[in-house]
């Protein structure tokens, strides 16, 4: 059964998130069609540390509705928390994955937090013809962990992002900073950061503490 898990951030609150089962995964038809690697739930269908740490950077930086008219896409959305941030904040979200069962959880959470002003794509990064549109912003987290994917994103955020937009992203330093700077400083100037997050959220003791980097990447 699918079940609802409720994130806490900081000024904004409670964000509830649709977490679908293994069971619902597996049984549902467009499971069949895509490789299982994409599909495996531990992979989208689960509140990864590093999207809670980006939505958080997210209210730091934009707080209260310093995004308002801002379009923002979100890649590998996973349950879309970030984008649903962004909301919040007065933006305005697509949400896109290369899986499509996570746009029924997306949606079913969009509904929960009252959001209704946000699109959903399908999107796979690699492929050279993907053109998502222009967007102010492009969000991702636990997206860089594989430095043959690198080349692809670079290039789709040459067609995403906007003049001046800015790319923002978020992981444990998974390929290293090397690689990174290696792919994206031709065409991009990055500033990284580090961000402390308490994660899993606990009511009795005290939540452990994980550090991420904050990637922002801005066009040259």
């Amino acid at each position: 059964m699918s079940r609802v898990n409720t994130v806490v951030l900081p000024q904004i609150g409670n964000i509830q998130l649709l977490i679908q089962s293994k069971r619902e995964i597996r049984a549902h038809p467009a499971y069949a069609q895509m490789e299982s690697e994409s599909n495996e739930w531990w992979y989208w269908n689960r509140v990864w540390h590093s999207e809670v740490a980006l939505s958080e950077w997210l209210i730091q930086e934009f707080y209260p509705t310093k995004l308002r008219g801002k379009t923002i896409l979100e890649l590998g959305c996973g349950t879309g928390l970030a984008g649903i941030v962004c909301a919040r904040l007065g933006g305005v979200p697509t949400f896109s994955d290369i899986v499509p069962m996570v746009m029924d959880s997306v949606k079913e959470s969009c509904g929960l937090n009252e959001i209704t002003d946000y699109q959903t794509l399908i999107l796979d990064w690699s492929h050279p013809k993907a053109r998502p549109g222009a967007y102010d912003m492009v969000l991702g987290s636990e997206i860089f962990y594989d430095v043959n994917f690198l080349d692809d994103l670079r290039e789709l955020l040459k067609r995403a992002l906007v003049a001046n937009g800015r790319g923002v992203f978020c992981d444990p330093n998974r390929v290293g900073f090397d690689s990174l700077q290696e792919c994206f400083s031709q065409d991009f100037q990055m500033t990284i950061q580090t961000h402390t997050v308490h994660w899993p959220q606990r009511r009795v003791a005290q939540s452990p503490q994980k550090e991420v980097f904050i990637y922002e990447l801005l066009r040259r």
